[in-house]
Order: structure tokens, then C-alpha cells, then sequence
């Protein structure tokens, strides 16, 4: 049973994977405790922090223990999305279901409080698409593994390239933050490439590189290849790129 809430946990990880949206607090062979920070759609200041706690005896086909944190919320408001997440849960039993609980807080038109006021950052994404680079290790399925992600892109209305360059391979997707999240999702939850033994296989070793704001747009999406990594430079300064090249993409070179 820890392997799936290990592979849960994984996934969760994989979609709220901006700076200070996911939290381990502890993992042991029994349990694993962890918090995300998230915010309602209706209510994008209003930053509420969920901590899980799940356990290999009784989860999913218990909910887990949920506590409530956030600063603009009185403890009354906060024990009320713990029971509004309570009554969600109860309803999802028997199937791993943190995703549908932090979805239905993201939806939830009901929550407000006063929120902080907080700084605009050089990556803030509240005023517009965002650009996300990911780095995959390999491709056993390179056609199937394409055709995937084309589809999805398609699917979720998102743009971008994907660059193959010698033994690397990487993405870089533009558009909205909530079909981004469910790319990610997708791309770390479901069978993309083949194993060694040709058996469907889902992504284990997906990285999210950056994933903020980005003065290049792109129109839509397609296949990059080039042969080694000055071709990649000068491919991505053409493309008024040159800055994700230096602090996203050439650090990972280097450690190859």
C-alpha cells in the first residue's frame, strides 16, 4: 500500500512544484506527512496551506487526517474547509484522492477571508500564461511518446517545443497554469514510453526546470532537433530564449 501513496505523493509533488507549494514533513515505511499550498480560483491571494497526513493502514479507503493553515482565515473559516475537505473525502474512498481534494478547495467559490498583499515577482504568473521547461532522461518509444504529447498539448490549448539535442531532451511549454498542472499530472501519472521489456511505462523521471513567466511566445507546437549543444544556443537565442538557455538548461548540461 505504500507504494501507491508513495507514487501519490510523487505525483502530487510533480504538479504543485512552485516554490513554497509543496512541503515533505516526514515519510517512513508506515506514513508520509506533507503540505500544499494552494489558493481558490475566485480567490487567487487567498494562500491556504493543507497539510495530509496518510497512512499505509488505513488510506485511501479512510480519508486521510487534514489540517487547515492560513494566516487570512479565522480558525473558524479554517475548520470550515477542513470539513467542506472532510465531506470530499468521504465521498472518494477506496481510490487515492488528494488531487480531487485540493481541486475542489481550488474551485470552492465560498472561501474568502482577506487576503495578504503580495509582491509582484519577476515570475508571478497572475497576469498571463506561463512557460514551464521540463527535462526528460530518455525515450525508449520515441513515436508513442510523441504522439502523447502532442495530443495533450492539443487537448489542453499548450504551446511550445520539445528539443531533442544529443542524449538530452527537453520542453518547454506555454499557456494556462491550471492545464499546465494537469500536463504535469498527466505526464507523471499516466503510461507515456515502454519499459526495457516493452511493457507500458509511466514517467518516473520527469524534472520540472523552471516554470514562471517568459517574454517569448509561442504559436504552437513542435519538434526540435539539433545536434549538439552550440547548435541548442544558438537555436534558443534565435528564439529570444537565450536567458532560459544560460539559467535553466545549461546547468543541467553541465553536470553531464
Amino acid at each position: 500500500m505504500m507504494d501507491q501513496i508513495y507514487e501519490e505523493l510523487e505525483a502530487i509533488e510533480a504538479i504543485f512544484c512552485r516554490e513554497n507549494e509543496f512541503s515533505l514533513h516526514s515519510k517512513d515505511i508506515s506514513s508520509v506527512e506533507f503540505a500544499v499550498t494552494t489558493s481558490p480560483i475566485a480567490s487567487p491571494d487567498l494562500e491556504i496551506t493543507v497539510v495530509f497526513n496518510l497512512s499505509a493502514n488505513s488510506y485511501p479507503n479512510e480519508p486521510p487526517s487534514v489540517s487547515v493553515q492560513c494566516s487570512s482565515l479565522t480558525r473558524v473559516e479554517c475548520d470550515s474547509v477542513k470539513t467542506f475537505l472532510k465531506n470530499i473525502a468521504e465521498s472518494c474512498c477506496g481510490a487515492p484522492m488528494i488531487l480531487n481534494l485540493l481541486t475542489a478547495l481550488q474551485e470552492n467559490e465560498d472561501i474568502r477571508g482577506t487576503p495578504r498583499n503580495t509582491p509582484t515577482l519577476e515570475n508571478d504568473t497572475s497576469k498571463g500564461p506561463i512557460t514551464c521547461v521540463l527535462h526528460l532522461d530518455h525515450m525508449r518509444n520515441k513515436t508513442r511518446y510523441l504522439k502523447t504529447i502532442k495530443s495533450w498539448c492539443e487537448e489542453l490549448d499548450l504551446f511550445g517545443r520539445i528539443i531533442f539535442c544529443v542524449h538530452w531532451i527537453f520542453i518547454i511549454l506555454q499557456g494556462n497554469e491550471e492545464n499546465m498542472k494537469i500536463y504535469l499530472q498527466r505526464n507523471r501519472t499516466q503510461c507515456v514510453d515502454v519499459d526495457s521489456s516493452g511493457k507500458p511505462c509511466k514517467e518516473r523521471l520527469l524534472s520540472v526546470l523552471y516554470q514562471g513567466c517568459h517574454h517569448k511566445k509561442f504559436m504552437d507546437f513542435e519538434v526540435c532537433q539539433v545536434e549538439n549543444i552550440a547548435e541548442l544556443r544558438s537555436w534558443m537565442a534565435n528564439c529570444s530564449s537565450l536567458d532560459l538557455f544560460k539559467d535553466v538548461i545549461a546547468p543541467v548540461i553541465s553536470k553531464r
